[in-house]
């Protein structure tokens, strides 16, 4: 499988770099710094750039059977708005998979971001509220992320986390869902994780 994969330099993006190719797949790393790529491998290509670019997303995407996105919004508690380069990478992505025909997106995203089969609980609350709060770019970034991927007519999958800094054991299931969604004939239908 052709794995696209921004935010490749986190530590999601790590694991799932060296999951990746651990199971046989070609993975492309996209990254506005290569030299923050630590890892080298036959199976692995590096194209630098920045979100906004859309000839060099499109050059990443033109091989991938599945995109996947680590990238999150930065943790600043400031009040002053700063901007949403995480959203507008995404809204980038997401026309270049159109003009490419690509249809399989994978993205992370913060429990700020709501599923119509939520329940009201204080698990699918309390995390909303505390990051309009505590990080009101961060939780803005995320609304226009919501936006983005909702009026896309894109196979996508958004997997909500709370905390990325969580050590797990099993480092594999991020790279298994994407594997299993690929393989299956029109991918896993929209939903949240």
């Amino acid at each position: 499988m052709n794995i696209t994969l921004f935010g490749g330099s986190g530590a999601i993006g790590k694991i799932l770099t060296e999951v990746a190719i651990q199971n046989g797949d070609n993975v492309t790393l996209y990254a506005r710094n290569a030299g923050k790529i630590g890892q080298k491998h036959e199976k692995l290509n590096v194209v630098e750039g920045q979100l906004s670019n859309q000839d060099l997303v499109e050059q990443a995407l033109s091989n991938a059977d599945v995109i996947i996105s680590t990238l999150g919004p930065a943790l600043d508690t400031s009040r002053k708005l700063k901007g949403t380069p995480v959203a507008d990478g995404h809204e980038v992505i997401v026309n270049a998979m159109r003009k490419l025909n690509k249809k399989r997106l994978i993205t992370l995203a913060t429990p700020t971001l709501k599923s119509d089969k939520d329940r009201n609980s204080i698990a699918t609350i309390v995390p909303g509220i505390m990051a309009k709060v505590m990080f009101p770019n961060g939780y803005y970034e995320m609304k226009k992320l919501e936006e983005i991927i909702k009026r896309s007519s894109l196979d996508w999958t958004v997997v909500r986390i709370i905390n990325p800094n969580v050590r797990h054991k099993e480092k594999r299931s991020l790279c298994l869902l994407a594997r299993r969604s690929a393989s299956q004939n029109g991918g896993i239908p929209r939903k949240y994780r």
